[in-house]
């Protein structure tokens, strides 16, 4: 989905909502179909230019079937309060328990537990694909200066249907570096760059990036490139190109771009 434009609050049709988050609530609109609204908690600042930017950034062209890329802004009397994006597509959900699930990152990192019991899970050679994936997604945002800023269990989803595929959701905390976030983003317990706090560029980015490959290959949601460094056993199971990528990542100014990794992975 292209650029929309701004819309009104008033003027949008009639939704059903569909997930609520720290940040804000999502509705699904009847028109146009496939349309998601994110409205925002009253709290919640809106750097309305910003988000702007971000609606028209280059990169949105490079990613558009990768990502639901903020559309479209909404105002309420003069204010931000939220955008328009599309919905992932179908073949990044699954249903657990008789409910329709988004296949969220966290199936693939976490032992497989009693209610996922029929939720098909990757092979190895399908976890090296989806973890090129998602190293192919951040070399196009990098390539375009654009940082993911927060990494989470819950924005980036997967499939296997149709082949290995990856969506990035809740986009909008993305931003071009050196720049503010249209909407400041949380920094996820445990994906967090341990340099320390500071701002978010590339270099912190590409720590994250280290730390998503690491999990998905070993299917650990701690492991870190730190534990890989002094461990003979993760170094075994990475092989050397990938062990030696680790090691670089825990080491701020050295950490390796998505090219390296997708070096490596093929």
């Amino acid at each position: 989905m292209g650029p929309v434009g701004d819309a009104q609050l008033t003027d949008l049709a009639a939704a059903t909502k569909v997930a609520e988050g720290g940040q804000g609530t999502v509705f699904r609109l009847t028109r146009p179909a496939g349309t998601l609204l994110k409205l925002y908690h009253r709290e919640v600042a809106v750097l309305a230019v910003e988000l702007a930017r971000l609606i028209e950034l280059p990169a949105r062209e490079a990613v558009a079937t990768r990502t639901a890329w903020p559309s479209g802004r909404v105002f309420d009397r003069g204010r931000c309060v939220g955008l328009l994006m599309p919905e992932a597509p179908d073949r990044f959900t699954t249903t657990i328990a008789g409910r329709r699930r988004l296949l969220e990152l966290q199936f693939l990192l976490y032992p497989r537990r009693a209610m996922w019991a029929e939720l098909p899970l990757p092979t190895d050679d399908e976890r090296r694909v989806l973890a090129a994936g998602y190293v192919e997604l951040f070399r196009e945002l990098h390539r375009h200066d654009v940082v993911l800023g927060d990494v989470s269990m819950r924005n980036l989803l997967w499939t296997l249907s149709g082949g290995p595929g990856v969506f990035a959701i809740d986009c909008d905390g993305f931003r071009v570096a050196g720049r503010p976030p249209a909407v400041r983003p949380a920094d996820t317990a445990g994906w967090v760059d341990p340099a320390g706090p500071r701002e978010i560029t590339l270099d912190t980015d590409r720590y994250k990036l280290a730390l998503l490959t690491l999990r998905i290959l070993l299917a650990n949601h701690r492991v870190t490139p730190e534990d890989v460094r002094g461990h003979p056993l993760l170094h075994g199971r990475l092989g050397p190109p990938l062990a030696l990528l680790a090691a670089r990542a825990a080491i701020p100014g050295s950490r390796p771009t998505a090219e390296c990794w997708l070096g490596a992975l093929s």
